[in-house]
């Protein structure tokens, strides 16, 4: 469960629209393409390992828009892939997800939750997303909940608990990240990673970070041995979460190979070779308790060990 002051935090992070040339339609197309990947891939991630996730929350299967993100001058081209909606709008949907079964479609504006309407508390680009992130958190997971959109209609989003995040593709800042309640991939890394399982990599090692708490736990000392274990951390719960949704976990080893330079260029974060090593090891540990226990995950989700 969260609470509606985390919004805050949610909106201090965000980013300001892109300063930019003028972006035709052909260019929010591409992005609706790749937040429908997101979509996807973090649908199945989160829906798929819920059962030893240690916190969950409602995952409807979607990625969350809101025209204020882009420049003012290019609105009308976004407008052509998402519709002039005032206020926060599913900007993608996963197949098959309960989104999906209940008619959301992108476009579809969010006006109300539960029969609360969305009232944030403030202007920023992204303070409309961030007030549905938060109220949908503080669902219980277990429970049906309803969308109201601009015309009143009444959509029925049936039980889907998830490992808790929210998910969204920026235009600018770092690569990857996450803020303990957000996912955040930038368009250029998407674009540039075409195999799904590739970029599912990518997506569990930020998820793991926010399933981990790492944010919390690192608090005000982000030392570097203390980043550089995180990373580690993330890097070998990755490996599960990949698995358990069917992605290829060797994926992530194929995307160091590919990826010569580090995506965060830090002392903190580790060689790539050191990361290769861990996501093998991981994924033999993995495989030796899975063959005496098909239900195994890993033992230090609960009490993952303190950072030194």
């Amino acid at each position: 469960m969260r609470n509606l002051g985390a919004c805050l935090l949610l909106s201090t992070l965000a980013l300001p629209p892109a300063p930019a040339a003028a972006r035709d339609a052909a260019y929010y197309a591409a992005l609706a393409h790749q937040e429908t990947r997101l979509a996807t891939i973090s649908y199945r991630l989160t829906a798929a390992n819920a059962g030893w996730c240690p916190e969950t929350v409602p995952q409807p299967g979607w990625i969350l828009g809101d025209l204020r993100r882009f420049e003012q001058g290019d609105r009308a081209a976004a407008s052509e892939t998402y519709g002039d909606a005032d206020g926060p709008f599913v900007a993608a949907v996963a197949p098959g997800s309960p989104a999906g079964r209940a008619g959301l479609a992108r476009g579809t504006r969010i006006a109300a939750i539960n029969g609360e309407a969305i009232a944030p508390p403030g202007d920023e680009p992204t303070i409309r997303i961030d007030t549905v992130i938060v109220k949908v958190a503080a669902l219980d997971p277990a429970a049906a909940w309803t969308i109201t959109d601009a015309g009143g209609r009444l959509y029925q989003i049936p039980p889907a608990p998830g490992c808790a995040s929210a998910f969204r593709i920026e235009l600018r800042g770092a690569q990857a990240a996450a803020n303990g309640m957000l996912v955040r991939l930038t368009l250029k890394l998407a674009q540039s990673i075409d195999d799904d399982n590739e970029l599912a990599a990518v997506v569990a090692h930020e998820l793991a970070h926010n399933i981990l708490r790492h944010r919390a736990r690192l608090g005000s000392n982000r030392s570097a041995s203390r980043v550089r274990q995180t990373e580690f951390e993330a890097d070998r719960l990755s490996v599960w979460l990949m698995t358990g949704a069917g992605y290829d976990p060797a994926a992530a080893i194929r995307f160091w190979d590919r990826h010569k330079r580090p995506l965060i260029r830090d002392a903190s974060h580790p060689p790539r070779s050191e990361r290769i090593a861990a996501l093998e090891g991981e994924m033999a540990a993995m495989r030796t308790a899975r063959a005496a226990d098909p239900a195994a995950h890993p033992a230090w989700i609960d009490t993952p060990p303190p950072l030194e």
